[in-house]
């Protein structure tokens, strides 16, 4: 069965199906991608780096919009100028019609509060969560997606509904169908019944 990995910074070499984050640019060997600027490379020129991710991200390559987000850890951007750019990100995935993938660290209060605000019509996706099972909850909440990574936190993975789950591997090179194992263990269901769950929830991306 075909494996889905929604977020990835890097080409695999298995036959995975997979989402290649390409920052601000893709190569035009990239079949699926996601463009946007990561809020810890928001700087004096993002005005111009948010211009390229507009044009790119109407390609049919491009699935998604970002990563992007808030990050109040590593961010070197103030809070407020993250949640600016934040907005044009939300501004553009609702405009095109596409998927947002979210990094989120220390800013879950700015993003559920955007949620409630802006009233998207398009799927957030949190990625890499390795929250608590309290956070999981209020991002379900909230109406968001979670993806998880190779750590994860069992107890909140088994805390959401299968149909607001993905899986990815970020920078990680473990095999998807270990992750996937290890994932389908934690929930106690076969792995066949998790993988046909998240490619049903990849149909947001036009899979």
């Amino acid at each position: 069965m075909l494996l889905t990995d929604i977020h990835t910074h890097r080409v695999p070499d298995d036959d995975r199906r997979f989402i290649l984050d390409c920052g601000t640019s893709i190569p035009n060997s990239v079949q699926c991608a996601s463009v946007g600027i990561h809020p810890w490379h928001i700087c004096d020129g993002w005005e111009r780096d948010m211009l390229a991710v507009e044009t790119a991200a109407s390609l049919p390559a491009v699935k998604a919009v970002g990563e992007c987000g808030i990050d109040c850890l590593k961010g070197s951007a103030s809070p407020d100028l993250q949640e600016c750019v934040l907005r044009r990100h939300i501004a553009l995935s609702e405009s095109i019609g596409k998927p947002l993938i979210l990094h989120i660290v220390k800013g879950q209060e700015t993003v559920v509060r955007l949620r409630r605000e802006l009233r998207p019509q398009q799927p957030w996706i949190v990625h890499g969560f390795r929250g608590k099972p309290e956070q999981a909850r209020q991002y379900i909440a909230a109406g968001l997606h979670l993806s998880f990574g190779i750590r994860f936190n069992e107890e909140a993975l088994r805390s959401i509904p299968p149909h607001r789950l993905f899986l990815e591997s970020d920078e990680e090179c473990t095999p998807m169908s270990v992750h996937y194992s290890r994932v389908a263990e934690a929930l106690a269901m076969p792995v066949e019944e998790l993988i046909e769950a998240v490619n049903r929830n990849c149909s947001i991306f036009g899979f």
